[in-house]
């Protein structure tokens, strides 16, 4: 009879303690829950405002010293009057300094000109709004 006894013990010092730790260890949520919650977090994500992250002002230092770089590179072809493919190399270089140009106008939160191409006219639109914006290279 002692040994129904502490089999009872045993027995229910184990339901205690799985008792126990099904209180303290984290449930898995279920899947209404789960879908509740998505659910929630779309219709949330519908109606909260979309901060637009502030630039990072090394990226944007990077960048003007890019820009700089590329400009100096550009004068220097122009100003040498005999250089191996002198076309190329302008055309190479203005196209990239063209590139940087419309990253940094889309850093800076210039508008976009649509009916602008790509040239002198636009660079130079965009020089000027960079520069109204206190970008400087």
């Amino acid at each position: 009879m002692e040994w129904v006894a502490f089999l009872f013990l045993f027995v229910s010092f184990w339901a205690f303690l799985w008792v126990l730790l099904s209180l303290v260890l984290p449930q898995p949520p279920s899947r209404w829950r789960q879908g509740l919650q998505t659910s929630a977090e779309r219709l949330a994500g519908r109606f909260r405002r979309r901060t637009v992250p502030e630039p990072d002002p090394f990226d944007t230092l990077r960048l003007q010293t890019r820009l700089g770089d590329l400009a100096g590179k550009i004068r220097r072809v122009e100003a040498t009057p005999r250089i191996y493919a002198k076309a190329h190399r302008l055309m190479a270089l203005e196209a990239a300094y063209d590139d940087l140009l419309d990253e940094a106008c889309r850093l800076a939160g210039v508008p976009a000109e649509a009916d602008l191409k790509r040239g002198d006219e636009k660079r130079w639109h965009e020089e000027q709004e960079l520069a109204s914006r206190g970008w400087s290279w």
